[in-house]
């Protein structure tokens, strides 16, 4: 009898265990509505609400793909970017090879079991060039006739002269990207013209969710304050600016009583960045740009809509005694640029800040940390939007593209499916379960809510193409507390306009 319950004890965790791999297969979430933002910004959000999350019930997905291919060997080799910085752990993507079979890091080892099944499907092999000007190398590549890269990981901010300069393959000249897939992300088709697309992001990636905006909030400081927790709020669609300004004005205290608040001393409700504010423009659902029946771009944050957004935004970051700007109150722009950075996240660490803006890849800073914490959407403007919005991070996110002197479409393209489509059930998990939620996600809580924040996920092409430097000069507003945003726009439409047909006679004259 002992035997049989043994057995049966075995049974049982081998289908929970089951169970709990399956569930890691999608990261959408339920919770994600539809917003009445115009038809040409919709993104993962909008998906989110029509497939749910539910993938327990959920057959394996498989690309349809030849079966018969044989590549002789070829090294697939992906052109990327390097960034050193103290804000990242690794100056390389992650994603694309894995040297070391077995490291105990999850993301090596799902990519490592990733490329290997493709090997032996393909016979095929994966190399990385890293280079911190990745813009430029392409360049000298493709105007030289090199076909040294199958594919290039280019940074969002380099995507606009990319594309114009013709180094980039349409997709639609991909023949087994299929784009209806759900390991394909639906919200890059924001940055298309003229119904031409060049980008790619989705399951094969995971720095676009390592670059997607987010709230962390320390659960122990809000105790200590018996504040109640602001998860069910989030989940039930109730997470506004309006919650969120309340929350920050009781938790910033002059802790020395010296009647000054100042970055090393005291505590703050809100710690962020000048992006910050770009960042909640697009949580209340709005954007930069938009785009018109045609697919053209045009600038969209002067509208009445907006401009609401953005001066609740504004009454959040401006409101100097309990928010901390650490590029405006700390940076001087030179040497100490990095002290600023590290302040930023010692604020945290050191319980001195009860939210913090965050791209999700800082959340790996906060492993060692001590105190409790926990993860949120960005914040809706009001009740009456319905979705969430977690914008990818014009700086820090990166696009998936092919170069144009790639010598095989057909192959690059086969190679990038099969990439994307195993990918949403080793790497995604790897990154999304395993690492996010059982490492430094500090409850199930903070698990829903990364739902939420990656099914949310979109681009704002006002942002990205930044058409008359709008982008820097609008978080330059914010690192002043300038309100005057009509008048910044009235002094710059001519400019951001000349910048938008630029860009548009480029796209009609491309492939």
């Amino acid at each position: 009898m002992q035997k049989i319950k043994r057995m049966l004890s075995l049974m049982l965790a081998v289908l929970l265990i089951f169970g709990v791999l399956t569930a890691c297969g999608d990261k959408k979430s339920k919770d994600a509505g539809v917003d009445e933002t115009p038809d040409n910004n919709l993104t993962n959000a909008d998906d989110a609400q029509n497939e749910g999350s539910d993938t327990e019930s959920e057959a394996r997905i498989l690309p349809d793909l030849p079966d018969d291919v044989n590549f002789d060997g070829h090294v697939f080799t992906v052109l990327t970017h390097r960034e050193e910085s103290d804000d990242w752990l690794t100056p390389e993507p992650r994603e694309i090879a894995a040297e070391i079979e077995e490291t105990d890091e999850p993301i090596n080892d799902a990519v490592y079991r990733r490329n290997e099944i493709l090997k032996d499907k393909y016979n095929i092999d994966f190399a990385i060039v890293s280079n911190p000007d990745e813009k430029g190398q392409l360049n000298k590549t493709v105007k030289s006739g090199d076909d040294a890269f199958d594919a290039v990981l280019i940074f969002n901010n380099n995507v606009p002269g990319v594309i114009t300069s013709g180094n980039l393959l349409n997709v639609a000249n991909l023949p087994y990207i299929d784009l209806d897939k759900p390991w394909w992300d639906a919200g890059v088709n924001s940055m298309s013209i003229d119904n031409k697309n060049y980008l790619l992001a989705g399951d094969m990636l995971i720095l676009d969710n390592e670059a997607t905006n987010a709230l962390l909030f320390n659960k122990d400081l809000m105790s200590d304050l018996s504040l109640e927790l602001p998860y069910n709020l989030a989940k039930e669609g109730k997470w506004t600016m309006d919650k969120l300004d309340e929350y920050i004005k009781q938790g910033s205290a002059d802790l020395n009583g010296d009647g000054v608040m100042k970055p090393d001393d005291d505590r703050w409700g809100f710690v962020g960045y000048n992006d910050t504010l770009h960042a909640l423009l697009v949580s209340g659902g709005g954007t930069l740009a938009s785009k018109d029946e045609n697919d053209l771009p045009y600038m969209d944050f002067t509208s009445p809509r907006n401009l609401q957004v953005i001066e609740k935004a504004m009454d959040i970051m401006y409101n100097k005694p309990d928010v901390l700007n650490i590029q405006s109150d700390i940076s001087d722009g030179g040497a100490n640029s990095v002290n600023w950075l590290r302040a930023y996240h010692s604020s945290f660490e050191e319980n001195r800040a009860l939210f913090m803006w965050v791209r999700m890849r800082v959340v790996e800073k906060f492993r060692g940390m001590d105190s409790n914490f926990g993860i949120l959407p960005m914040p809706k403007f009001d009740e009456n939007q319905e979705n969430y919005y977690s914008v990818v991070n014009p700086y820090t996110g990166v696009l998936l593209g092919v170069p144009k002197t790639a010598s095989d479409p057909e192959r690059t393209s086969i190679i990038l499916e099969a990439m994307s489509a195993e990918s949403r059930y080793t790497l995604q998990p790897a990154y999304y379960d395993v690492v996010l939620q059982r490492k430094f996600a500090r409850d199930e809580e903070s698990s829903e809510m990364l739902d939420i924040i990656f099914g949310s996920r979109t681009y704002d092409i006002g942002g990205v193409y930044a058409f008359g430097n709008v982008f820097l000069d609008f978080i330059t507003l914010c690192n002043k507390s300038n309100r005057d945003i009509v008048s910044y726009y009235d002094k710059r439409s001519n400019s951001m306009e000349k910048d938008i047909n630029k860009v548009i006679a480029v796209f009609e004259d491309l492939d």
